[in-house]
């Protein structure tokens, strides 16, 4: 059993596992959901969301229960295009900062290489409200020199409902009563707050732009989009842009984990999306469907038509959620997908990654 180190909260988080894990990854000792990649001098870096199975008394803890804990960021990595992956172990976790907007819990984010001694991390931070508000959401970012490690994390949120409410309301957001943002009912009878899950891409004219999970209704998803800049404090948003919606957003209720990629070979903008139609807190999930859809644009800005024909749901992806594209191939029309398995998966492949799946459009 490898050495077991905890957080503040005495959430265990084991050491790196010695094992390689062979094309999927099934930790022996954690829940793994949610991903996000980069790749670096033919590296493929993995990054996930991660909680221990067993509390520090023992006791198992359920993947429904996963809230009622601290998560931690999981790095892995691959030399061999995933046929192989080294746990690399933990990446960041929660603390308390003077602002306090990721001392509750960290949620997931997106990585991007800036240059060889730079890689900007975005992160969603939680606060520590209360027991009924558990997922007021803000936007943070952190910097590494190598990715193995946190080298400085911004000390205030890149954005914040609860600071920046009027402003990203005004730009036709949606973030329900300032007084119950992040309450564990929801808003105003939908799912929880939605603003979250930030990813980091670069414009053809170099441009950083970021996007993350945002509603523009109680019971709508859509997509935040912001342009950064760098000043001497470091990055912050330059313009928070209007939301981007799509074709068909009435037909999910959150858009989570949104990536966005370029395909040089068609000059079109990819976004891949996590959509749920979650109806209200709650609500069993026998009664959700999670599915995986694609979109291409021109621009990010949009607009956003379905890859493939009017069907922007791709099929064959069941109980497959929250994935990465890591690679595209225009001329055979085929993408290469990592992704981990939800709670809706048998036991065996609840939240453990598949294997890179390839994806015909």
């Amino acid at each position: 059993m490898a050495v077991i180190v905890t957080n503040r909260s005495n959430t265990i988080i084991p050491e790196p596992y010695p094992l390689p894990f062979n094309g999927t990854i099934s930790h022996p000792q954690l829940m793994l959901w949610d991903s996000w990649c980069y790749k670096n001098h033919g590296e493929w870096n993995l990054y996930c969301l991660a909680l221990s199975k067993f509390s520090v008394s023992g006791d198992p803890i359920f993947p429904k229960d996963r809230n009622k804990h601290q998560f931690h960021v999981r790095h892995f990595q691959t030399q061999n295009s995933g046929k192989t992956w080294t746990d690399l172990g933990l990446f960041q976790e929660p603390i308390e900062t003077q602002n306090g907007y990721f001392d509750r819990n960290i949620w997931s984010g997106s990585a991007l290489v800036v240059s060889d001694a730079e890689i900007l991390f975005g992160f969603t931070g939680i606060r520590n409200i209360s027991e009924e508000r558990p997922f007021l959401q803000s936007i943070g970012l952190a910097i590494s020199s190598d990715g193995k490690q946190i080298d400085h994390i911004q000390p205030e949120p890149l954005s914040c409902p609860l600071r920046d409410y009027d402003k990203i309301t005004d730009l036709g957001y949606y973030l329900g009563p300032k007084d119950s943002l992040g309450h564990r009912e929801g808003e105003e009878g939908g799912p929880i707050l939605a603003w979250r899950d930030p990813f980091l891409v670069k414009e053809t004219d170099g441009s950083i732009q970021m996007v993350w999970s945002a509603k523009v209704s109680p019971k709508e998803g859509a997509m935040a989009r912001a342009t950064l800049i760098k000043s001497n404090e470091g990055y912050k948003i330059e313009t928070l842009h209007a939301p981007v919606k799509f074709p068909d957003s009435h037909k999910f209720t959150q858009a989570e984990v949104p990536k966005i990629y370029y395909d040089a070979q068609t000059g079109h903008y990819l976004c891949i999306l996590a959509a749920c139609d979650r109806l209200y807190e709650g609500q069993d999930d026998s009664e959700v469907t999670k599915v995986t859809r694609l979109y291409k644009s021109k621009a990010i800005r949009g607009p956003w038509t379905a890859l493939s024909g009017n069907e922007s749901s791709v099929p064959g992806l069941e109980n497959l959620f929250g994935g990465s594209i890591i690679k595209i191939d225009h001329n055979a029309r085929e993408m290469t997908m990592l992704a981990p398995y939800t709670e809706m998966a048998r036991p065996d492949l609840e939240l453990t990654f598949a294997a890179p799946i390839t994806i015909n459009y």
